[in-house]
């Protein structure tokens, strides 16, 4: 498996690797494909990145599966 990265402007790294598995873990759990969720946690964890902060910078699901 292979993932690409999603085209950030980078704010704060804190919290990337947090939601990057809270996200990889939270599909899996709700029976996406590996494939899907490693999608869902790159964008995830890319939306993290571009923000300030810890938790206030971990989106909503909904967000994510949006864009």
């Amino acid at each position: 498996m292979k993932q690409g990265i999603f085209k950030v402007s980078v704010v704060d790294t804190t919290a990337a690797g947090d939601t990057f598995t809270g996200f990889f873990i939270g599909s899996m759990i709700r029976g996406e494909y590996p494939e899907k969720a490693l999608s869902v946690a790159a964008k995830a964890s890319g939306i993290a990145v571009s923000r300030p902060g810890a938790a206030p910078s971990i989106p909503e699901l909904s967000e994510v599966l949006e864009g």
